[in-house]
């Protein structure tokens, strides 16, 4: 006797028979297995393992074992391992494992599953082989407990899966109706026309109907099952399923919202509209390109070769890559002339350009740029005047100007001068002599030597990176030198904040008293007398 309790459930209820050997039509089955401890003691197991019949016998659940899928939903895990599935197909066993032992507690439960696969197609009672590997009540040995479930299969009662064998046909081509269904019904087919066909009892496995050869379909359509009990106590059953044809025919077609199709052909003269990614291609019945003619053409654009107008000795207009042709309608390929009020062009490729007249001036392209010349006389340079000029660069002999020169971009003197933006900077490249007042309104800031030899005067800060040369140095009221004497004299209190090095010697002097204080090399020596306030330290 087992060790657990099991209970088997399926969906549908009972499950139902397939009744066609399709896989992917048919009706999938689902069966779950509740294993629980209905005891009031711990039960400890190991393995649980569940046998499948299959095949397509009474006592088989299905015939495809590869599109079962499994699954577990275990019991909430207090001590041991969390049980572990794995279906295997060729052997047609599922098996639910707790490699290092698993426990139920008192009324716990977990639900095994095994989903989507066909249910074979014959009645029966079918059998589940389960092998239950446990502890049992305490103090029982571990051994296998075999135990059977069984679970009913019954054919359906009422028809399903109404489909025709090819859901798209050509037009006039036969249809192939089938469909499952009990022998104890009557049935009947509606066309589209509303008339019943009865059907006759059928002598295959599956149910059949076809229309007759003068009514097969020319169009889409929809065709109606209905299934009736001979003695009235079922209530009817009614289907539908629709019949595509890959080219319908309609007396007339009126699309409302656009016609959709690849290719449109005639019925009669078979010339051809193809609807290309760019657009519409015509073609003649042959394949070649074919004639569009039309009181009037409104289009965003016209590919082709060459246009004229309506007879031979009409102009004519030639689309090379590189643009435009235009040529006389007599003569072979001759220039013609373009006449036009006003041309809006993005370019033009031409030897000169002159006004309308001898006279006029003109304007000639070389590869260097553009040429100016007056009307009269042999190339003689004529004069271009305009309010404004936006050019990137002027390349002049000489240019004087008589306003204001506003340069936006900087100005560039070569090997002698530029400016620079961000910030704005002017850079001397060279010697600069300022014959008059040189005034900074801010810092001044020389990366080398800065010899002046007037007077420098910054009305702020002045910051040298480099050496700063001077005679005398004077700063009113506080510091000057003696250049002859090599002396900094301090007019007043000085402050050093930091250490004061005087590796040269230090001597302290009084104006009148003469020298106080005086240490050199290793040596410090005092006159006059010594007052400490504060702590004496000596070393020796």
């Amino acid at each position: 006797m087992a060790a657990l309790s099991y209970e088997i459930l399926t969906d549908p209820v009972p499950l139902r028979t397939s009744g066609s050997d399709d896989a992917q039509t048919s009706v999938a089955g689902t069966v779950y297995i509740v294993v629980s401890n209905p005891t009031t003691d711990w039960v400890p197991w190991y393995q649980i393992e569940v046998v499948l019949p299959c095949g397509k016998e009474a006592g088989d659940l299905t015939d495809r074992p590869d599109m079962i899928k499994t699954g577990i939903e275990p019991y909430a895990v207090r001590f041991g391992d969390v049980p572990k599935d794995e279906w295997d197909a060729s052997t047609r066993t599922f098996t639910v494992s707790a490699a290092l032992g698993g426990l139920f507690t008192p009324g716990d439960s977990m639900v095994l599953s095994l989903d989507g696969f066909p249910v074979s197609d014959k009645e029966g009672l079918v059998r589940l082989t389960v092998n239950e590997i446990s502890g049992g009540e305490p103090g029982d040995a571990v051994r296998t407990r075999p135990l059977t479930l069984s679970l009913l299969k019954r054919a359906p009662k009422a028809p399903r899966n109404f489909r025709p064998e090819e859901a798209l046909v050509d037009g006039g081509e036969d249809v192939v109706l089938v469909w499952d269904g009990p022998d104890t019904l009557t049935y009947t087919i509606e066309g589209p026309d509303g008339l019943s066909v009865p059907v006759p009892q059928r002598s295959g496995p599956d149910w059949r109907w076809s229309p007759g050869p003068d009514d097969a379909p020319l169009r889409d359509v929809t065709y109606t099952l209905a299934a009736t009990s001979p003695d009235g106590r079922q209530p009817g059953y009614f289907l539908t399923t629709t019949v595509a044809v890959r080219r319908p025919e309609f007396e007339a077609v009126t699309a409302v919202q656009g016609l959709f199709a690849p290719r449109i052909e005639g019925t009669t003269d078979k010339g051809v509209i193809v609807l290309t990614e760019d657009g519409v291609e015509v073609l003649a019945a042959d394949g070649a390109p074919g004639l569009v003619s039309a009181g009037k053409a409104d289009v965003e654009g016209v590919t082709t070769r060459w246009v004229r107008g309506r007879d031979a000795a009409a102009g004519w207009i030639e689309f090379p890559a590189a643009g435009l042709n235009v040529f006389r309608g007599e003569g072979d390929r001759k220039w013609g002339t373009v006449a036009a009020d006003k041309a809006d062009l993005n370019g033009i490729n031409t030897a000169w350009v002159q006004g309308r007249d001898a006279a006029a001036g003109w304007i000639e392209f070389p590869a260097a740029g553009v040429n100016v010349f007056r009307g009269e006389g042999d190339r003689q340079w004529g004069t271009v005047a305009a309010d404004k000029a936006d050019l990137n660069d002027l390349v002049t002999d000489r240019a004087r100007v008589k306003d204001r020169l506003t340069l936006d971009g900087g100005l560039t003197v070569t090997d002698v001068l530029e400016t620079r933006s961000g910030p704005s900077r002017l850079i001397v490249h060279g010697r600069l002599d300022a014959e008059g007042e040189l005034s900074a309104a801010q810092n001044a800031s020389v990366g080398g030597e800065l010899s002046v030899n007037g007077e420098l005067r910054a009305s702020q800060g002045a910051e040298v990176a480099g050496t700063v040369v001077a005679s005398d140095l004077t700063v009113r009221g506080k510091l000057r030198t003696n250049h002859e004497q090599f002396k900094l004299i301090v007019e007043g209190e000085s402050l050093f904040r930091g250490q004061a090095n005087a590796n040269g010697g230090l001597a302290v002097r009084n104006e009148h008293a003469g020298w106080l204080v005086h240490a050199k090399g290793e040596q410090v020596s005092i006159q006059g007398d010594l007052r400490v306030h504060g702590a004496f330290r000596s070393d020796s």
